[in-house]
């Protein structure tokens, strides 16, 4: 009995020391001479003041939130956030985009189903000084304002930063579309940002009669609080888009794996072939063959063997052997040649030449198989400048051939001088070859 005695008193001992101290044994917490009336707490944990971080939040206007599911509470003022999870005495800090993390001597723990925070460590983190007032027995917090307030918080911090469903993740700069024209560039402005580093930013469009995702671009490991939208590179793809109704998708996950996701209805219009005046007298491209595979925007989804999806751009294509000449229309100056890729603006062409005829006229030969001519070069009309060839987004040999004028498209077969063997590989194609030859006739 005796033994038992002893042992309960040991134990009771053990319990004592080990829990935190109730909240009149504490000393109270001034914040620029006022108290801070804490709904529970302060508890002295291992010789450290422990304070509710609501609390502690509230009296220094600080923005806080809490993630249930992984005991981790975010706290976000004046450009410095901090990530602290219950039990971890790690803390992730993102100072001014500025991202590291430090340890603290006692862990965060959970109360009574709330999180407590060692209150000088998260004080001084957000420029406050702490001091202990030996005649009142007393914290003493000191905030960069000396009243207890902070730099006002932009409308983005007006709602909880984490609510179950969503995160601190905002747009800043972003204009959505409304309508872009198939076959043009559309570049997305603006920054997509988190108060926590960002891991991967997605940008999805879906096509909202069929569902049919068309773009799907992401970008991994970012490991930054702001990441420029214009980064993703959709020019090319955005000009292949089908026409109709679109849903634009941005989707941000930062390093804690919080989601956020914006939608935009956009549509992609049927681009209207530009014109250039006066009379214009320009060479078939590939004098040894007229076969033409695809007409100007041919769009009948029933068309060119492709399972239903439209299959029209800006640009004919004229079936050819590999390596046979392809010639300069008219007479101009090389402005660029090489190899599409996303710096010049021409993914998808593979090898290239685009050539400069003045007043706003240019024309582009793509999938060449090779290229003979330099930038800057002058070239007369019949020169050769290139082999018909299989690069780039291609499924066989033909020359892609394009005209635009002041940056616009225009329809070829309304400026070539068509070949008496010029025919139409498609049916579906006919119409548009026939009524560019009559059109030309007029």
């Amino acid at each position: 009995m005796q033994k038992f005695i002893f042992f309960m008193v040991i134990l009771a001992g053990i319990l004592a020391f080990s829990m935190p101290c109730l909240a009149d044994d504490t000393p109270d917490v001034y914040c620029d001479g006022k108290i801070i009336e804490f709904d529970e707490g302060p508890y002295i944990i291992d010789g450290f003041t422990f304070v509710p971080v609501r609390g502690l939040s509230e009296a220094l206007g600080f923005k806080y939130s809490w993630d249930g599911t992984n005991k981790t509470v975010i706290v976000v003022s004046d450009g410095i956030s901090a990530w602290i999870q219950a039990d971890n005495r790690s803390i992730t800090i993102n100072s001014k985009s500025i991202i590291y993390s430090e340890k603290i001597d006692v862990a965060p723990c959970i109360i009574d189903n709330r999180i407590f925070v060692p209150l000088r460590f998260i004080a001084e983190l957000f420029e406050s000084t702490v001091e202990w007032d030996a005649q009142r027995g007393a914290v003493v917090i000191t905030t960069p304002l000396g009243d207890g307030s902070y730099p006002e918080f932009e409308d983005v911090y007006d709602e909880p930063l984490y609510d179950g469903d969503n995160s601190s993740i905002y747009i800043d700069g972003f204009i959505p579309p409304e309508e872009v024209t198939r076959g043009c560039s559309y570049i997305i402005e603006g920054d997509i940002g988190s108060y926590f580093p960002i891991d991967r930013v997605n940008i999805k469009v879906i096509d909202k009669i069929t569902g049919e995702t068309q773009i799907n671009e992401t970008r991994f490991d970012i490991n930054s609080s702001v990441y420029s939208l214009s980064d993703i590179d959709s020019r090319i793809k955005f000009g292949t888009l089908t026409i109709g109704d679109k849903v634009m998708q941005i989707t941000c996950v930062d390093k804690n794996e919080f989601r956020q996701s914006f939608s935009y209805d956009f549509k992609i219009t049927q681009p209207v072939a530009a014109t250039i005046e006066g009379e214009i007298h320009m060479l078939w491209p590939v004098p040894s063959s007229g076969l033409i595979t695809t007409v100007f925007w041919c769009d009948n989804p029933f068309c060119h063997s492709n399972g239903g999806r439209t299959n029209g751009h800006a640009a004919i294509d004229i079936s050819a052997d590999e390596g046979a000449e392809v010639i300069a229309v008219m007479d101009g100056v090389v402005k660029m040649q090489g190899e599409g890729n996303f710096e010049n603006g021409k993914t998808g062409y593979g090898n290239f030449v685009l050539i400069d005829h003045g007043n706003g006229v240019e024309t582009q030969y793509s999938h060449l198989y090779s290229i003979n001519v330099t930038d800057g070069q002058i070239v007369k009309a019949g020169d050769i400048i290139g082999g018909v060839g299989n690069t780039g987004n291609s499924t066989g040999n033909h020359l892609d051939f394009y005209i635009t004028k002041d940056g616009v498209r225009c329809d070829p077969l309304y400026y070539l001088d068509i070949p008496e063997n010029a025919r139409c590989w498609e049916e579906c194609d006919v119409p548009f070859f026939e009524k560019a030859l009559a059109e030309r006739k007029k």
